[in-house]
C-alpha cells in the first residue's frame, strides 16, 4: 500500500470525526468527511427530517451550521479551537484550521474525567482562595482543584471517584444523601449551605458552599465552590447567626462575582462586585446593560447569543478606576437545567496584569 493510501485509510477510520469544507462561496460545501463524521451527520439528519420525507444527500445539519456561526464570530486566527462544545449528543474540543478557501475541522471528544478541566475556577492562582469540587449523580468526586487536594492531603488520583460525603463531610449520612437527591432533582439553579469538612490529620474546616447543578451529556453533576469561614467564625461569634445567609463566604470570594437570571437581571452580587462597578443599592434590581462597562464592551443580547453553544465566554476590557485605566477579565458561564427558566449566569470579574 502506498504511503498516501495508508494515510488516507488511517484518517478515514479515525474515531475522531473530521470534515473538510469549501468556503469560497457564501455557503459551506462538504468536500470530505471521514466515516465517523458521516455517521454523525446521517444520524442527525435522520432526526431532523419528517417521517414522510425521503433521506437527503449528506449535508450540514442545523446544529453544525450554528457551530460554524459561533466559529465565525469567535475566531481570531486561521487556527482556532472551541472548548467544551455540546454537539451530536456529546462534548468536544473542536479545532478549526483555515487554509485559503478550505476549512478543516477536527472533533476531539471530551471524556467524563476531563469534562471540567476548562472550568474558570481551575485558573485560580497563588494562595488557596476557594475550594472547587465536582460531583456526579452518586456523590462521587469527578473533578477538584488543587486547593481542595491540599486541604485534604491527597493527590487527584487518590481523591477521584471517592464518595464525597462519606469521605470528607462528617455528619448524618442518611440526611446528607437525601440532600444530594434533592439537589439532583431540584430545578433551582443554585443553593448555599455550610458543612464541616475533614482535612489533613483530622483537622476540621468550616466550609460555606455555593452549589450549582449542571447537565452535561445528559448526566447531572454538582459544582460546589467552598470558602473556609473557620477563622471568621472564631474571630466573631456573631457570624454564626449569619452562616445560614448566602452572604457569608460569598462576600469573601476572592473575585467580584454576581449571579444573573435569564432576563439579564442580577439576583445576587458580592461586596467586591458592588464596589468594582459602583453599585450603591444592593437591594435595587439592576440589569447587565445598566452597568455601563458591560453595555459598552459586551452587551447582554450579543453575549446571550454567543454563549448558547459554548456555554462560557471570556472578555478582557478596560475599566476606569479613579481616573486610571485597569484591565479586567470578565468570565461569564451559563448553567442550565431542563427548563429555560432554570438557566442562569455566573459573572466573575478580576483585575489582570498586561
Amino acid at each position: 500500500m502506498e504511503p498516501k493510501d495508508l494515510l488516507f485509510d488511517v484518517v478515514n477510520t479515525l474515531s475522531s470525526p473530521i470534515i473538510l469544507l469549501d468556503t469560497k462561496d457564501t455557503e459551506y460545501t462538504i468536500i470530505y468527511v471521514n466515516e465517523e463524521m458521516q455517521r454523525l451527520l446521517e444520524n442527525e439528519a435522520a432526526q431532523e427530517i419528517q417521517e414522510d420525507e425521503e433521506p437527503k444527500e449528506l449535508s450540514l445539519t442545523n446544529d453544525f451550521l450554528n457551530l460554524l456561526s459561533s466559529y465565525k464570530n469567535e475566531s481570531n486566527s486561521d487556527n482556532f479551537t472551541l472548548y467544551d462544545v455540546e454537539v451530536f449528543g456529546k462534548i468536544y474540543n473542536i479545532n478549526f484550521s483555515k487554509n485559503s478557501n478550505h476549512l478543516f475541522i477536527t472533533f476531539i471528544e471530551i471524556s467524563i474525567e476531563r469534562l471540567f478541566e476548562n472550568i474558570t475556577f481551575h485558573n485560580l492562582s497563588g494562595a488557596c482562595s476557594a475550594i472547587v469540587v465536582v460531583l456526579d449523580a452518586q456523590g462521587k468526586l469527578i473533578d477538584m482543584n488543587d486547593c481542595f487536594l491540599n486541604s485534604v492531603g491527597m493527590t487527584k488520583d487518590e481523591a477521584y471517584e471517592k464518595p464525597f460525603f462519606e469521605t470528607f463531610i462528617p455528619g448524618d449520612m442518611e440526611l446528607l444523601n437525601h440532600y444530594l437527591e434533592e439537589l439532583m432533582t431540584n430545578e433551582s439553579p443554585h443553593q448555599q449551605f455550610v458543612t464541616p469538612m475533614k482535612g489533613i490529620d483530622d483537622e476540621v474546616f468550616r466550609i460555606n458552599w455555593q452549589v450549582s447543578k449542571v447537565v452535561k451529556q445528559d448526566q447531572n453533576f454538582i459544582i460546589a465552590v467552598g470558602s473556609d469561614i473557620s477563622k471568621f467564625v472564631e474571630q466573631n461569634s456573631n457570624l454564626k447567626k449569619q452562616i445560614q445567609s448566602i452572604k457569608v463566604g460569598f462576600d469573601y470570594f476572592p473575585f467580584a462575582i454576581g449571579y444573573m437570571n435569564v432576563k439579564g437581571e442580577f439576583i445576587k452580587m458580592n461586596s467586591s462586585f458592588l464596589k468594582m462597578f459602583r453599585i450603591k443599592d444592593e437591594g435595587k434590581k439592576i440589569s447587565f446593560d445598566q452597568i455601563p462597562l458591560f453595555k459598552k464592551s459586551i452587551g447582554f443580547i450579543k453575549m446571550q447569543e454567543h454563549i448558547k453553544l459554548i456555554k462560557e465566554m471570556s472578555y478582557k476590557v478596560d475599566h476606569i478606576v479613579r481616573g486610571e485605566t485597569v484591565k479586567l477579565k470578565i468570565n461569564i458561564k451559563m448553567l442550565s437545567g431542563k427548563q429555560e427558566t432554570s438557566k442562569f449566569y455566573i459573572v466573575v470579574a478580576q483585575k489582570v496584569t498586561i
